[in-house]
């Protein structure tokens, strides 16, 4: 299924539904006149416990599953006693990044410095020595010209490696480069894939957002936190640029929770600028945990042309640029270089930041 792009806040041909329900969600189903999903598409994953239902239909009308999703629910607590099914929708995750004002998840775009402007690594060379960081981030761009997306991951890395000079990064790109987006599906994959490897993981960065109308988490996002939380990953998420949203936007506002950074147990990090002031578009909700810098950092980023949205911009390697996913980028290094494995976790570390003004960065706080 190819990844969708426009305001849509999810795949409107799937359906995901937990593996312990799906033969009552089937038969549910069936009941509306709807057709079987699995005679179109039904994809299982020992991962996560959820299959993905597609192309459900009524006839030759094919239906979206939002509508599908409603029905389902009112008919099986009609039939079962109030009792419903883990069912959701298959999310769309964005890159927390953008500037345009019509842009819930605005900050900033990348404005090219020279590599003389590159800070050096903070700390001793040896932090984070024997510490895996999981990166959940944006694709490279394979074709044509670069879009400016496809830099985020790189300048996500290069802020870890700044506090954290000897971690391991475990990379896996999933956002699209273009459109900075993609299903809940893929992304979860690649949370868990990055949590259930052959070597411990210690830290996963999440510098994405997704929102539902309803308010709650995403089921694919939110099952993937529980089974990564559950290994002992520390999950450090972007808190979202919408703080200074005007009105209601994409069916969201200023209040509205960015998943997964509003799922306990995430360290969701909102932005501050160098000085420990908030940023007007960091969110200021009690789901965040902390705030950190992430105004106008200075990071890794690509050489060459770059299409900074209608621009052709050069850039030389090095960017400026803002928006809380530098500032999760920037605790995740801070808990990676004081981390030590077998004897100080993730969360040990996260704890002492908290708990006292670092000698790094007095700007890390509650």
């Amino acid at each position: 299924m190819g990844l969708e792009a426009g305001n849509s806040s999810y795949q409107p041909d799937e359906l995901v539904v937990d593996q312990l329900h799906l033969d009552a969600v089937m038969d549910l189903l069936r009941g509306l006149g709807i057709g079987p999903a699995a005679t179109i598409g039904c994809d299982h994953d020992d991962g996560l416990g959820l299959a993905r239902l597609r192309g459900l239909h009524a006839g030759d009308v094919v239906l979206d599953v939002g509508d599908v999703l409603s029905l389902v629910r009112q008919r099986a607590a009609a039939e079962r006693d109030g009792w419903t099914p883990t069912i959701g929708l298959n999310r769309m995750v964005d890159a927390v990044i953008g500037i345009e004002s019509h842009k819930p998840m605005a900050g900033s775009l990348p404005m090219p410095v020279g590599p003389h402007r590159a800070p050096g690594p903070v700390g001793g060379v040896d932090d984070g020595r024997n510490v895996r960081v999981g990166v959940v981030d944006t694709l490279a761009a394979t074709t044509g010209s670069q879009p400016y997306r496809s830099g985020h991951a790189l300048f996500v890395q290069s802020l870890i490696h700044r506090y954290a000079p000897a971690a391991h990064i475990e990379f896996e790109g999933v956002l699209d480069p273009e459109i900075g987006r993609a299903t809940s599906w893929d992304t979860a994959q690649a949370m868990v894939r990055l949590a259930t490897g052959e070597q411990e993981l210690h830290v996963l960065n999440l510098s994405f957002g997704c929102f539902t109308a309803g308010g709650g988490p995403p089921l694919v996002i939110a099952r993937a936190v529980e089974r990564i939380a559950a290994k002992g990953v520390l999950i450090i998420a972007a808190a979202g640029n919408h703080g200074a949203a005007d009105g209601l936007i994409n069916g969201r506002n200023h209040d509205s929770a960015c998943w997964p950074a509003a799922i306990p147990p995430v360290v969701a990090v909102g932005a501050d600028d160098s000085h420990g002031v908030k940023a007007p578009w960091s969110p200021a909700r009690p789901w965040v945990t902390c705030q950190a810098p992430g105004v106008d950092l200075i990071g890794d980023y690509l050489q060459g042309d770059v299409q900074v949205d209608t621009d052709l911009v050069p850039f030389t390697g090095h960017a400026r640029w803002s928006g809380t996913s530098f500032a999760a980028a920037v605790v995740s290094g801070m808990v990676a270089a004081a981390t030590v494995p077998g004897e100080h976790t993730a969360a040990d570390a996260l704890k002492d930041l908290l708990a006292k003004p670092s000698p790094v960065h007095p700007y890390v706080h509650r």
